[in-house]
């Protein structure tokens, strides 16, 4: 059960920028609940959320550790623990370039701002 939450977890939060993100490779601690990777590559489109003429030329998380609360798994918070991250990054290569793509993904982090905005403003009106 256990293992298949972890996958379900690194999979939906870190999927899209982490490469071959092998559940294999996963080191599971079940009585303590902690949930082990090493040496997992970037995705070369990892950073574009930041700045879509950038790609990741090579990068590697070294370790990621998860910690489940295995006892109170709904009320306490899960961690998550990147270490020993290392990114070599370069402008995107122009016959690559994708003027779409590009559009797309800054429509996507202004809307992502955007939903922050109104997420932070709906808590106001509610402590009001």
């Amino acid at each position: 059960m256990l293992e298949g939450l972890a996958t379900w977890f690194l999979n939906n939060y870190l999927g899209k920028y982490l490469e071959n993100l092998d559940t294999d490779q996963l080191s599971i601690s079940l009585l303590q609940g902690a949930v082990e990777l090493e040496n997992v590559p970037l995705r070369k489109d990892a950073l574009r959320f930041i700045e879509p003429s950038i790609e990741v030329r090579t990068g590697v998380v070294g370790h990621i550790k998860l910690t489940i609360p295995v006892s109170r798994m709904r009320s306490e918070p899960w961690t998550l623990l990147l270490e020993k991250v290392s990114i070599v990054l370069g402008p995107q290569k122009f016959n690559q370039y994708d003027e779409e793509a590009d559009d797309l993904v800054r429509l996507e982090t202004k809307l992502a701002a955007l939903d922050g905005i109104e997420g932070d403003w709906r808590a106001a009106q509610d402590g009001e």
